[in-house]
């Protein structure tokens, strides 16, 4: 169940997200990463360390290990509950394409440039057809 926090309108965002990456291993990796702290994060929140809606200021040792171990420090945690958010992530060849009815996608947008990732982000109500849209 998704339990909204905040203002809410009578649609949703339908919010792309394409990061380009110059190759396909490395569009692999970056999708890697974020499966791994999906994973992650699921697991904190049924350990009850990690509560949506309800940002923490400090991470667990588990996941400072894990970021650490990925390699990634940009990634505050109060920005780590948007791995738990209803969203779709595939990889298509040298992309990494993200869609979600959710504004809040900072930390993504954060694993992508990390892992070297040319970036655009629109909503798919504005421009349909992509083919990437939700409901596409």
């Amino acid at each position: 169940m998704k339990v909204w926090y905040g203002y809410g309108t009578e649609h949703s965002m339908n919010l792309v997200m394409i990061g380009r990456f110059k190759d396909a291993t490395t569009a692999e990796r970056a999708h890697t990463i974020i499966k791994e702290l999906t994973t992650a994060l699921q697991a904190e929140e049924e350990a009850g360390r990690l509560t949506v809606g309800e940002p923490d200021d400090r991470y667990s040792d588990e996941v400072l290990k894990l970021l650490s171990d990925l390699n990634i420090h940009s990634v505050g945690p109060r920005e780590l509950e948007q791995f738990l958010y209803d969203l779709t992530v595939r990889r298509d060849g040298s992309s990494i394409v993200v869609t979600t009815d959710e504004t809040d996608v900072q930390a993504l947008l954060k694993v992508l440039l990390d892992k070297g990732a040319r970036i655009e982000v629109y909503s798919a109500h504005d421009y349909p057809g992509t083919g990437h849209g939700r409901g596409e």
